[in-house]
């Protein structure tokens, strides 16, 4: 029985055998990521493989990620669950950091709506409150490319729970 680390070892010699050049950007792009959570720059998987970096403020929020393969579509635009996930990061980011201590939150709703796409080389997603609550903040997003393009627009509610160990 092969180890775990010896079937990775064998995907890769026949990945990079049969490998395209967009292959190699892309397995550099998540391994690069995967590398960057071990050495803890990112606490996330999802954040390290996006390239994900955020700036939170206590009223305002900006997460930003490199468009490339990794999260284009069959039409070589990002995916729109890509988008969804960082407003969601955003909003999901500024509202976790805005509970006491000892809370956090979890997403109740999110609705986006998208307005164009773009090919160009960063998404950055910008959060900020609607509603400040005890146990619900309401949140508003702008996504958009870094030309200042508008690509969606977001909103989402936010329950707050009790931190889990």
């Amino acid at each position: 029985m092969t180890t775990a680390k010896e079937q990775i070892e064998q995907l890769l010699a026949t990945i990079l055998q049969e490998s395209s050049k967009e292959d190699e950007e892309v397995l550099l792009h998540l391994l690069h990521g995967l590398r960057d959570k071990q050495q803890g720059i990112h606490r996330r998987y999802i954040n390290a493989a996006l390239h994900m970096v955020g700036k939170f403020e206590p009223d305002i929020s900006e997460v930003r990620i490199p468009i490339t393969p990794v999260i284009h579509n069959t039409i070589k635009v990002p995916h729109g669950g890509i988008i969804a996930t960082i407003a969601d990061a955003a909003m999901g980011g500024l509202a976790s950091r805005a509970v006491p201590e000892g809370y956090n939150v979890v997403t109740t709703n999110m609705n986006i709506t998208y307005i164009a796409t773009t090919k160009n080389k960063e998404l950055i997603a910008r959060g900020r409150f609607v509603h400040k609550g005890r146990q619900t903040l309401v949140m508003t997003c702008d996504i958009e490319d870094e030309t200042g393009r508008q690509l969606a627009i977001a909103t989402g509610s936010f329950f707050v729970i009790q931190r889990r160990l």
